[in-house]
């Protein structure tokens, strides 16, 4: 059995920008999302996280991050993986709905076609 057969949601590449704020103290780094699927995303970093804390994700699809269209997930990391002198993290969704996450939403539902 393939990891993708054991996967509850299809992962779909893409390369949105990404910053990942901590609500606890709200600093915030840049991260890389390798792959995004219903549940959450997997993302590349310099910083490392924690599993079970909180995170909110401010994503923009707009070619230029500094346009101030975000969209704000909150999020729970779920696993982090060391990969080199970096961190691979497994980030789940809480609640993604189509009134706060147009966008994403949209692009959730292209990809679960």
């Amino acid at each position: 059995m393939s990891s993708d057969d054991r996967r509850k949601h299809r992962r779909e590449l893409i390369s949105p920008h990404l910053k990942v704020v901590l609500p606890e103290n709200k600093q915030s780094f840049g991260a890389f999302i390798t792959n995004i699927s219903g549940g959450g995303v997997e993302v590349y970093s310099d910083s490392r996280l924690e599993q079970g804390q909180d995170v909110d994700l401010h994503i923009s699809f707009e070619s230029d991050p500094k346009t101030g269209k975000d969209e704000v997930v909150t999020g729970a990391v779920k696993w982090v993986k060391l990969f080199g002198n970096r961190f691979l993290i497994g980030i789940s969704f809480k609640d993604i709905n189509t009134n706060d996450h147009p966008i994403l939403s949209g692009f959730l539902d292209f990809v679960n076609k």
